[in-house]
């Protein structure tokens, strides 16, 4: 079964069938993402789960976070293992669930594998970026008996639990449409141009891997499913063709300098990894072993996904969405309106 919904990520992966003792989690992936779920298993979640190992192509994010849990509590270093031997780690030390928390493009391959080896799995949305990847991913856990959960957790929002509320308690009437427009500034969305999000092979781009927790809240919020869709998106504001439009000039390739260069500097658009302890740990130190980027130009060439996107959504029980996302606003936030035939909530 493929769940879309937890109320915290953490709290997912603490759940086991088992009917007593602590989960045995194991987790891939040890990017920025994974701290959340490694945090509040040695936290909130000390009674209800067991970190038993962790993985990733980098050995050199696998030894921070080593390091991290040493500075939670854990009594010594836990075990590594290589992505390759996910199945073999799994039935070796009766895993109950699996996190992934790597690039998108790979999700559908880890839980598939998860499943498959005897784990359940929890996974951070996007459940994968290609229609064949969910298919594979239904029929293995239809397979299996396993569930999967995508950490879809802007349902738990009291502004989206309470809207939720109205619409169902029939307040406004029967839903006819909805408007929803979502804008990203110009620190958090251009991050996304600046890491391996801005290649369409690793992401899916901004509406599979961003805009697919505001379809969920829609599907949630009026209990419906989309019959047909039309978008349309495209690259306006970050490329290296954008930049040269609008006269920035020639750009560095990326936001850190070299190592004897200062730091600083009031580029608002360029990232220097050396100024945030975390990132240069985390990233910066750590290049050597997979030649990763996080520091990324984002007025450079290579970008492949849109940054600014519409579309329209037809329901099959009539509604219509109209959705928009812009990920160079000057300010952040959203603004849904729900039209009903007894009124609109806002």
């Amino acid at each position: 079964m493929v769940n879309t919904a937890e109320t915290t990520s953490a709290a997912a992966a603490s759940r086991t069938g088992a009917a007593a003792g602590r989960a045995r989690i194991a987790l891939i992936g040890t990017g920025g993402r994974s701290e959340m779920y490694i945090r509040a298993i040695y936290g909130t979640h000390a009674d209800t789960a067991e970190l038993v190992g962790f993985s990733d192509i980098n050995p050199g994010r696998v030894e921070f976070y080593q390091k991290l849990i040493l500075e939670l509590g854990a009594p010594g270093p836990i075990a590594s293992f290589d992505p390759a031997d996910l199945t073999a780690f799994i039935q070796a030390n009766s895993i109950d669930r699996v996190i992934v928390t790597t690039p998108d493009y790979t999700h559908a391959d880890y839980i598939v594998e998860g499943l498959r080896a005897g784990a359940d799995v929890v996974v951070e949305k996007p459940l994968t970026i290609s229609a064949e990847g969910c298919r594979r991913i239904t029929r293995a856990a239809q397979a299996t008996g396993r569930n999967v959960v995508v950490t879809f957790n802007y349902r738990y929002s009291p502004r989206n639990s309470a809207l939720k509320e109205i619409i169902q308690g029939g307040v406004i009437g029967k839903v006819t449409s909805i408007d929803f427009s979502w804008v990203l500034d110009t620190v958090h969305g251009a991050d996304y141009f600046r890491r391996w999000h801005r290649e369409k092979k690793n992401s899916g781009g901004l509406l599979i891997h961003k805009a697919s927790h505001h379809f969920d809240l829609v599907n949630w919020w009026i209990d419906d499913v989309p019959e047909r869709v039309f978008a349309s998106g495209g690259l306006q504001f970050y490329g290296d063709q954008n930049a040269a439009e609008r006269g920035l000039g020639p750009r560095p390739e990326r936001g850190t300098p070299d190592a004897d260069a200062p730091a600083g500097g009031k580029d608002p658009f360029a990232l220097d990894l050396r100024e945030d302890e975390r990132l240069k740990a985390l990233f910066l130190d750590n290049e050597h072993y997979d030649g990763y980027r996080r520091d990324q130009d984002v007025f450079t060439g290579g970008i492949s996904i849109e940054d600014n996107l519409a579309l329209v959504v037809e329901y099959q029980g009539g509604p219509r969405l109209s959705y928009s996302l812009n990920a160079h606003s000057p300010w952040e936030g959203y603004r849904v309106a729900v039209n009903g035939t007894e009124g609109r909530a806002e």
